[in-house]
């Protein structure tokens, strides 16, 4: 009987091993250069993609990543047809999804090509425009009335399909502003028509990005006390620093 009872439990435990090595999961997150992005060779790199590969790595866990436009990676989300999206921790998402205990504090704010003495508030943008990735809503809790100036008219709003694209646009000099971060300084420059351009970063908002992990998946709370324990070792290891991001 003892022997029997050992039998099941190590046919337990490598039935458990094997649905762990065969999970995959979708991850999504928006394209968003350094951070996390598609390739030239469209494939998926970015500082939050390392950290996930080494976090899903640790559990044994298959994950595939995608990258498109925050609109389409919302929508995927709240539809149920990805696991977990990388994005802001902003209040939609509270109702369908869980977060777990990692993040990275992202600053977004504008870049402008001349320097701004006044206040950055949205009568700065009055008369002006502003150029954002489609889906964005974070400009739109930094600047709470933009929304009815854009419907009077009184600012535009450009948006493009990816966060890539407002940059390429806003190099080109299209917008008097675009909504971004710091870590997209080099690739603004890149893009832009006059290399010679000065560009002025205005901080507005931190916000940490985080995992919400999708509770249409009936093993969610299996999804987020892994990460979590990944997670966990992966810092007490120092693989994983206070930032948030692997260790360089």
């Amino acid at each position: 009987m003892k022997l029997f009872l050992i039998c099941c439990f190590t046919l337990l435990m490598s039935f458990g091993a094997a649905a762990s090595q065969s999970l995959t999961l979708k991850i999504a997150g928006y394209d968003y250069p350094p951070l996390y992005y598609l390739n030239d060779v469209d494939e998926i790199e970015g500082e939050l993609v390392d950290v996930f590969r080494r976090m899903c790595e640790q559990q044994r866990v298959g994950c595939k990543f995608s990258a498109i436009s925050a609109a389409r990676t919302y929508k995927q989300l709240e539809d149920g047809h990805i696991d977990i999206l990388i994005t802001g921790k902003i209040p939609r998402f509270n109702e369908c999804c869980v977060v777990s205990d990692w993040s990275y504090s992202w600053v977004g704010g504008i870049y402008s090509r001349e320097q701004v003495s006044t206040p950055i508030d949205s009568l700065l943008l009055k008369g002006r425009s502003l150029v954002i990735p489609l889906g964005f809503e974070l400009p739109y809790l930094v600047f709470k009335d933009l929304k009815s100036l854009e419907q009077a008219n009184s600012v535009r709003v450009i948006e493009a399909r990816t966060a890539r694209l407002t940059l390429k646009m806003f190099g080109k000099g299209r917008g008097d502003f675009v909504w971004s971060s710091s870590e997209t300084e080099p690739l603004l420059r890149e893009y832009s028509d006059n290399k010679n351009t000065p560009y002025f970063f205005y901080p507005l908002k931190t916000i940490p990005v985080v995992a919400w992990i999708n509770r249409t998946n009936p093993n969610y709370e299996s999804i987020v006390n892994g990460f979590n324990r990944a997670y966990a070792e992966l810092v007490e290891a120092n693989v994983i620093t206070s930032n948030g991001l692997v260790a360089q």
